[in-house]
């Protein structure tokens, strides 16, 4: 006999209706997390763009060779410094389209004598102190060259006599950029080589510069590390801070579940850390900043880490979870000669596990993203965390908005990584422990 299963009126209309509009909301939530990664790859023309491109171009490698043949005699000086202009100032003026890389390749009598080069990342963190505006001159890159081989911001390759031959050019490429550009060494009459070619081609690998760039602009304040430095200093503070609240929470919450018999000290305790929660964080940044000047921890890890220590509503969270513990099951551990201590740690914390998790991931967030406190109790850049670091990227006069963009991505794959593993530990954390939403 065939089984039939009864349904409810109405059941599947209510059904479809909340899968659609469970659908559209996580399409919606997600428009904004896709615009910022997809601008992360583009070029500040393609991010300003009408109607909006969420598909991020190529960049273009321009690659321009000049003639030496019938000029004088030129030192190698001369050629590097011919180069970087040829370069730099035509990038320059064009510092909004989608470049990914400058070649420049000198030649004298058929054959190669240099080759010039300069990628995107490299140009965005030098362009504010070698091209910061567009009045372009020869004194001005007798000034910047140093500088350009200091920081190592282009390469030069310098062949000599030695050079291969070179087959003739195709000439100047049909295409807008290529056309600008060789419109600038004609106009400009800065540039001492004649223009063989000029050719584009695409540069997949620079698709990822606006990351790179981001390193090499923060090294000016961070050190060799760059940026990454004040990743490494926002993964301390959070990771510690998780730590310290672990600890302190968990046994904090076992004790007012399980260790206080007398009631009434037990609801004046409860209260009390649930009053700590209703106080506004804007008001305890100078009392908590004194307290630090006096305790020498300006300017320090230290001083971001320890006001993290207790949180009120974690203590309330432990408390709840382990109220599900049973009485009887720590009296056994009791009666058979082990510690409160040693309770916590082999009986109470390995049945603990999803409240630890939940614990972990509500602080790790908001730490993680803080940005008020790091940037009152600290102001050498060594000591920055992330955001504060972001903060001040934005301010930068070279910041693109690509470079915003994959900063922020950057920062939200810990959080994202954090809660994709541990949403199932959440869900029975926050269930046992009797907060409703």
């Amino acid at each position: 006999m065939k089984r039939t299963r009864m349904v409810e009126k109405g059941q599947r209309s209510l059904t479809f209706t909340a899968y659609a509009v469970t659908i559209l909301f996580a399409f919606f939530s997600l428009i904004p997390v896709l615009w910022m990664v997809s601008s992360a790859f583009k070029s500040d023309k393609d991010i300003d763009a009408y109607p909006p491109k969420w598909i991020p171009q190529i960049p273009q490698s321009i690659r321009v060779t000049l003639d030496y043949s019938g000029l004088g005699l030129m030192e190698r000086a001369d050629y590097e410094k011919d180069a970087m202009e040829a370069i730099w100032f035509p990038w320059m003026k064009n510092i909004r389209e989608n470049i990914g890389e400058v070649r420049i390749t000198g030649i004298r009598d058929g054959k190669k004598i240099f080759q010039a080069y300069t990628a995107s990342s490299s140009f965005r963190a030098g362009q504010p102190s070698i091209v910061p505006s567009t009045l372009f001159t020869d004194q001005l890159m007798d000034r910047k060259l140093p500088m350009i081989r200091e920081k190592k911001l282009s390469k030069f390759t310098w062949y000599g006599d030695g050079g291969s031959d070179v087959s003739g050019g195709k000439g100047v490429e049909k295409s807008e950029l290529s056309l600008r550009f060789a419109d600038f060494y004609g106009a400009s009459g800065i540039i001492q080589g004649k223009v063989a070619t000029i050719e584009e081609k695409q540069a997949w690998t620079r698709l990822f510069d606006s990351f790179i760039s981001v390193n090499k602009i923060a090294m000016n304040a961070a050190g060799p590390l760059g940026f990454t430095k004040y990743f490494i200093n926002s993964a301390i503070v959070t990771l510690s801070s998780v730590a310290i609240q672990l600890l302190l929470g968990g046994l904090a919450g076992y004790t007012l579940a399980h260790l206080i018999a007398n009631k009434k000290w037990q609801f004046f305790w409860i209260m009390f850390f649930l009053a700590t929660i209703m106080i506004p964080d804007i008001s305890l940044l100078l009392p908590l900043y004194l307290l630090m000047k006096d305790l020498h921890l300006v300017n320090s890890l230290w001083a971001i880490i320890l006001p993290h220590s207790a949180w009120g509503i974690i203590i309330f969270l432990f408390k709840g979870f382990f109220d599900q513990i049973s009485k009887e099951l720590l009296q056994a551990a009791r009666v058979d000669g082990a510690s409160e201590f040693r309770t916590f740690l082999q009986i109470v914390a390995p049945l603990s596990v999803p409240i630890f998790a939940a614990v972990s991931v509500l602080t790790f967030i908001p730490v993680w993203n803080e940005f008020v406190w790091p940037l009152v109790v600290n102001n050498l850049p060594k000591y920055w965390t992330f955001t504060v670091a972001l903060n001040d990227l934005q301010n930068q006069s070279n910041a693109q908005q690509n470079m915003i963009m994959a900063s922020s991505f950057i920062s939200m794959i810990p959080l994202l990584v954090i809660f994709v593993f541990a949403q199932k530990y959440i869900e029975k954390g926050v269930a046992f422990s009797g907060v409703k939403g």
